[in-house]
């Protein structure tokens, strides 16, 4: 069958932590609650002109015909959550997708995956491509969140967070800086990383810098446990961080302090300390150092 092409907002909503709701409930009592929320999100979506493409698993693909009624959507389906037990993150992005047999394929549905996989939990991401295509009206809504290299492409483009939650928001001490202020600080720190045959100097221009076993990364680590795109470092706030999106987790060490576990999740970095890919350190065979440097703008 042709495939037609046209311009849509394709938006991901996938439901967080349901491994650990089909250990907690079993998989009938999971699986209705999962499918409880999909359905209040399916109603919501059409409520807002869209079309749900298909749902997979815990997750949910729709398209809308403008950004505009995308938004719109994620922010009602995140209010769906505000009473329940069950949390979702969301991916926005607007532009040629190409439609064969009821099922939608490009760019633009990449890009929407990806920035999804990004947010956590309760975050609504969207891409530039998407803040660019909603009306005016509706951009203060959604705050600038970071750089990053979107799958499949070279260079890094921003990415948003839209407030759905306007009061926590206001009060949340995590709220992430503008992007404009973030580079206004970008000789503050630097971070060294420093291991066998490794010693390099991450400057917050250079975030986000990825490490793992793939050499597209900018920091090739030959690790077994390690996941072939294992964690980046951002530039955020004034801060390093380290996101992990591995298989095995990463191992933190502050110094002083004891051994944090991460996986999917993040830890800003400060002072000095270790941090190991895949095993704790004490088991791995690669551990790094590293070090927050503060230099004069």
């Amino acid at each position: 069958m042709a495939n037609n092409s046209r311009q849509c907002a394709v938006m991901f909503a996938d439901v967080c932590g349901s491994s650990s709701l089909y250990k907690d409930l079993g998989n009938h009592a999971a699986e209705f609650k999962i499918r409880q929320l999909l359905q209040g999100a399916t109603v919501a979506i059409h409520t807002h002109h869209g079309r749900l493409i298909k749902t997979i698993g815990d997750e949910a693909m729709a398209c809308f015909n403008t950004a505009s009624d995308g938004l719109n959507a994620a922010i009602a389906i995140q209010r769906l959550t505000l009473e329940g037990s069950l949390q979702l993150r969301i991916g926005l992005s607007f532009g040629e997708v190409l439609e064969a047999d009821s099922d939608l394929f490009g760019e633009t549905v990449n890009d929407a995956a990806f920035v999804a996989n990004i947010a956590r939990a309760e975050e609504i991401i969207v891409t530039s491509g998407m803040f660019a295509a909603l009306p005016e009206r509706q951009q203060p809504q959604c705050r600038e969140f970071d750089r990053v290299a979107l799958k499949g492409g070279a260079e890094r483009s921003v990415i948003y967070r839209a407030q759905w939650q306007a009061e926590r928001e206001l009060h949340n001490a995590t709220q992430v800086m503008s992007v404009l202020h973030t580079t206004q600080q970008v000789q503050r720190q630097v971070l060294q990383l420093v291991g066998p045959d490794i010693d390099v100097s991450v400057f917050p221009d250079q975030s986000p810098f990825h490490l793992g076993r793939a050499s597209t990364n900018a920091q090739t680590l030959d690790t077994p446990l390690a996941s072939r795109e294992h964690c980046h470092l951002l530039y955020r706030r004034g801060k390093f961080v380290l996101v992990d999106h591995s298989t095995n987790g990463t191992y933190v060490t502050p110094e002083g302090q004891r051994e944090i576990y991460l996986r999917r999740e993040e830890l800003p970095l400060e002072g000095c300390g270790t941090i190991s890919l895949g095993s704790p350190a004490h088991q791995s065979s690669l551990t790094l150092t590293y070090r927050i440097i503060q230099s004069h703008p």
